[in-house]
């Protein structure tokens, strides 16, 4: 089923400054727990407009993300028609980029949660909650000497999440859900917008 996406999108994990998994594939400290969330700006599923719908996950992987065996909680606060159209997207039932991929590398999703989704949209200073299970807070860097914001970003021309992000790093990144969780405050953000679609897919894998 066609579908579009235009969202703003905040990320936080565990890796160091910069996460060398967009890089090299490799997370700092072998594992990988990362959370995002993202707000549609606007977009569109066989006539449903997503415009409106917050998502947030949280996701452990044992090891690399491309090397698989990940855990998710998903959380979704939107319509009841929003939510039908987006699961099949966010479980790559609906094929595209970037849920094509990142559902390939699950073994085990918890939810969709349907709670309320706070977003205090502010660049890199941006906050994420969901009650009491999902909380991030980022942080804009600050030069050490003048104490002014200091701005840097990650471009990555064919990435599959974002092409260009600013990076941040954070003050919160905790999660608490049925039994799946983390907490790794002062580490790697992100924050930037995306644009998604089914039309964006993986490339075919020759030989």
């Amino acid at each position: 089923m066609p579908w579009t996406i235009e969202a703003k999108y905040y990320e936080a994990c565990n890796c160091e400054l910069g996460c060398p998994c967009n890089m090299n594939g490799f997370p700092s400290h072998g594992a990988c727990e990362g959370s995002i969330a993202f707000e549609v700006m606007s977009g569109n599923r066989d006539g449903v407009d997503l415009s409106g719908a917050k998502v947030a996950m949280a996701v452990k992987w044992p090891g690399a993300i491309h090397e698989g065996n990940g855990v998710a909680a998903v959380w979704a606060d939107a319509s009841d028609e929003q939510k039908a159209a987006l699961f099949p997207i966010l479980m790559a039932e609906d094929p595209g980029l970037p849920f094509e991929i990142l559902a390939a590398t699950l073994s085990e999703v918890k939810g969709p949660f349907e709670e309320t989704i706070e977003i205090n949209d502010n660049d890199t200073d941006s906050a994420v909650r969901v009650g009491n299970s999902f909380e991030m807070q980022l942080q804009t860097f600050t030069d050490p000497v003048s104490g002014e914001a200091h701005e840097a970003h990650m471009v990555l021309p064919t990435g599959f999440i974002f092409t260009d992000a600013k990076i941040c790093t954070t003050s919160v990144n905790r999660v608490s859900v049925d039994g799946h969780q983390f907490d790794h405050a002062g580490k790697n953000g992100y924050y930037s917008t995306v644009s998604w679609s089914s039309e964006n897919r993986m490339a075919p894998v020759v030989g």
